[in-house]
């Protein structure tokens, strides 16, 4: 077992720690480092946060439904991808600075908005279906909606990255 699977196992499958131990005596030193690691916090934490997204979405009427191997890949997907907006290149770090502008209010803020959103590029392809997520600022997210394709919307996005850098003084 590599520190990866022990991760997958405890965290996202649910194994509890005995029994991993008991699978795999001859690395119980080596689980005890990895279930103490910042690594483990680390991935508890996204998942924490991958779970919290899923449920708002959920409570925003998508039918998500993620078995642990999906919520795995989600999480390797979450991991590696830029966080930056696919549509207009706002990086995820300038989100609470442009929450902070006065006279721009984002209504649903804090509930939204201070973290980049999956987006499907193609609406009706589940969310499952890892290829088709991008990550997207809650303003390109809101107003692609599923009315714009994704190229459109990727010609909608270079409009709001120019508002984006008149707001915030600086080029993205």
């Amino acid at each position: 077992m590599t520190e990866e699977e022990f991760y997958k196992k405890k965290i996202f499958d649910k194994v509890g720690i005995n029994q991993i131990k008991q699978q795999y005596p001859n690395l119980e030193n080596a689980i005890k480092l990895w279930y103490k690691s910042d690594r483990y916090n680390k991935i508890q934490n996204y998942k924490s946060f991958l779970t919290n997204k899923l449920k708002q979405m959920i409570e925003d009427g998508e039918d998500i439904n993620f078995n642990s191997d999906q919520l795995y890949n989600l999480f390797q997907w979450w991991e590696t991808t830029p966080k930056v907006c696919f549509y207009c290149t706002l990086p995820e770090n300038f989100l609470e600075e442009l929450h902070n502008q006065p006279g721009h209010i984002n209504k649903r803020f804090p509930q939204r908005g201070k973290s980049l959103e999956i987006d499907r590029k193609q609406a009706d392809l589940p969310y499952s279906n890892i290829q088709n997520l991008v990550l997207a600022c809650y303003w390109c997210n809101n107003a692609k909606t599923d009315t714009f394709t994704e190229q459109e919307f990727l010609q909608l996005g270079q409009v709001m990255k120019r508002i984006w850098e008149i707001r915030l003084n600086r080029k993205l």
